[in-house]
């Protein structure tokens, strides 16, 4: 029977960051991010019958929502789940679909992109998070974090936020070593936080772009968005974003999200 760690968030929570951290843990450095999708591969996307076979633990990293139906829940044994302000997750998420819109950067006004992002950011604060997101069962914002932190979940948890992970990488890195029973000393954790760095993981982007190597960074089926200067890491090549919110905007999200902020310390 398969042992399953899930790695899970609402997406752009820092789930590829903190995969990569975990990776390099794992291995000593993750060299591509091909490694990085075997070492911890996608539930959607890149698991496959070897990792259900025999004893061994597998990490999955996911953005689906916990429910009844999740599949390869019976084989569980624990999750850990990253949480983001959902403020920014709001921003990042809406600088995320415009900037892989290589098409759309292309030939569309400013005036019209920036008509389609405002619409963006209504109708996700409206809905709790990205309409689309609820047909591929991640669910809203709200739902997504609800039930992996439900407290009568029977596996074991650790709940990290993205701040704080970004704050104190080590520290928090140690925790997911004790979480995951990985005996790492300091120097080899500092080793896998310097290897994850924001340089590092650009350089690697850079290499495989150009090398147009197949992975987490290049796919063919986004060539339009890499041509159109969409970046992964650090978002585009022109900046870390191009949207913001309103102050209006911002305000009537915090309203909405006001409940689970509150509780997970955000307010």
């Amino acid at each position: 029977m398969a042992k399953i760690v899930w790695l899970a968030s609402y997406p752009k929570s820092g789930n590829t960051w903190v995969r990569f951290l975990i990776a390099n843990l794992i291995v000593g450095k993750a060299a591509d991010s091909g490694l990085l999708t075997r070492q911890i591969p996608d539930i959607g996307e890149s698991i496959s019958g070897h990792y259900l076979l025999g004893r061994k633990t597998t990490i999955v990293k996911t953005h689906w929502k916990f429910t009844t139906e999740l599949p390869l829940r019976e084989d569980t044994i624990g999750v850990i789940y990253i949480l983001r302000n959902p403020i920014d997750v709001l921003e990042s998420n809406q600088n995320y679909a415009f900037m892989r819109s290589g098409n759309l950067r292309r030939e569309a006004s400013p005036e019209q992109v920036a008509t389609l992002a405002h619409k963006f950011a209504e109708t996700y604060i409206a809905e709790g998070g990205h309409p689309q997101f609820r047909q591929f069962g991640v669910g809203s914002w709200e739902e997504n974090v609800r039930s992996w932190t439900w407290p009568d979940i029977a596996f074991p948890r650790l709940i990290l936020r993205y701040e704080d992970i970004k704050t104190d990488t080590p520290g928090r890195l140690g925790q997911i070593c004790r979480f995951l029973k990985l005996r790492r000393n300091d120097a080899e954790i500092e080793r896998a936080v310097s290897a994850a760095s924001m340089e590092a993981m650009k350089a690697m982007e850079a290499r495989e772009i150009a090398a147009r190597t197949e992975g987490f960074f290049f796919q063919r089926r986004n060539q339009s968005a890499i041509a159109a200067g969409h970046r992964f890491v650090g978002r585009s090549d022109d900046g870390r974003g191009l949207f913001r919110l309103t102050d209006d905007q911002r305000r009537r999200a915090q309203l909405r999200f006001e409940p689970l902020m509150r509780q997970f310390g955000y307010l």
